[in-house]
């Protein structure tokens, strides 16, 4: 009796294990990858929704720091100056559009994304504590500087002109890490990288000691299995609720809160391939059970893949192709990750192996040995 609770306990604390081992991988590579960082800048600024957001924002930073009106009241001649009020709000409401239409351009995205991943790699080597002192920040932060978009915006009012020098020296520059912050972020970096890196090999070592101590392995196997897919279950619904409540803290105008709900999805698109990963584990787990189990048609689906399971080049070729024919897909990002294909690969070929000897047993068909 104790010995099964210790064994359903390491499935349990597994399955915890999982959930926190596909957080850790989340905000290491969504946090800490210049890669994911600029794909994700890039489907950002690709989204309708989010773009006429940035452009509104540019614009108003655009107004912020420069006085449109003055600017406008010095081109005109003494006896119109006084439509520089009007014509500043009208000028407002063209740039909006023609914002929207300036990032609409390839040029403009790819300097958006080009803008965003330089940034971040400014970043990580300032966490990873590897600049040398080479690195010039602003006043020891890590700064966005978006001074160049809008530059690009600016120069669509041709008639206040030289609005590069008009700009304040702060505008169009969002810091990123204070000076203050940068011990606690490089030691927190540090921690990440090996969280999000290793420890999902926590939960399979916890799984593969509860399968050795276990004495109905395949019952473990199935609670595995279910285990698997509660855990991504548990992720799926976390993302969707979550973002519902970020969304609505922190959208509270009605017009942005599409934006703020395609960024969120966008931004935690990771989290949801590491659930459904986890759903579909589990999926593939119990199906596996069940070709394996004591059932009338589980027996007789054995029977017919015994010819083919009793050739190892044609079991083991199969699955071969099975598993490049996933990766090729990606439907996940996880399916993209090396440690974890070569982890599938392994527990994979025993799988097939530990089917091919059960039913060399069941129905007198010896898998041939391997040549010496």
């Amino acid at each position: 009796m104790g010995r099964q609770l210790l064994v359903r306990i390491l499935v349990i604390v597994g399955a915890l294990f999982v959930l926190l081992s596909l957080l850790a991988g989340y905000v290491r590579f969504q946090g800490l990858d210049t890669a994911t960082v600029e794909d994700t800048a890039g489907e950002l600024i690709a989204d309708d929704e989010i773009r006429d957001v940035v452009a509104a924002t540019l614009v108003e930073q655009l107004y912020a720091n420069v006085d449109v009106e003055a600017a406008l009241r010095e081109q005109l001649p003494p006896d119109q100056r006084g439509l520089a009020g009007p014509v500043s709000g009208a000028l407002r409401v063209g740039l909006d559009r023609a914002a929207q239409r300036l990032l609409e351009l390839p040029r403009v995205q790819e300097l958006w994304v080009r803008t965003i991943a330089e940034t971040h790699r400014k970043l990580i080597r300032v966490l990873e504590d590897e600049t040398g002192g080479a690195l010039q920040t602003e006043g020891g932060n890590v700064v966005l500087d978006l001074r160049p978009l809008l530059i690009r915006l600016g120069e669509q009012v041709a008639i206040v002109g030289r609005i590069d020098e008009r700009l304040g020296s702060d505008a169009g520059r969002i810091t990123i890490l204070q000076a203050d912050q940068l011990e606690t972020a490089q030691d927190a970096t540090q921690i990440l990288k090996v969280l999000g890196t290793w420890l999902w090999l926590v939960p399979i070592a916890l799984w593969a000691l509860a399968l050795w101590l276990a004495r109905d392995r395949r019952a473990i196997l199935r609670m595995i299995g279910w285990s698997a897919i509660g855990a991504g279950l548990i992720a799926l619904v976390t993302r969707r609720f979550a973002g519902e409540v970020v969304v609505e803290d922190l959208a509270t105008a009605e017009s942005v809160k599409q934006a703020a709900g395609d960024a969120w999805n966008i931004i935690t698109d990771l989290l949801r391939d590491g659930g459904l990963t986890l759903v579909g584990l589990g999926l593939i787990l119990l199906v596996a059970v069940w070709i394996a189990g004591p059932s009338a048609r589980a027996t007789a689906s054995r029977r017919f893949l015994a010819p083919y399971l009793e050739r190892a080049e044609i079991a083991f070729g199969v699955a071969a192709g099975l598993l490049l024919l996933l990766v090729w897909w990606g439907p996940t990002a996880q399916t993209q990750r090396w440690q974890l294909v070569l982890a599938a690969a392994i527990v994979l070929a025993v799988g097939v192996e530990v089917l091919r000897r059960q039913t060399a047993r069941e129905f007198g068909v010896q898998p041939p040995k391997p040549a010496p």
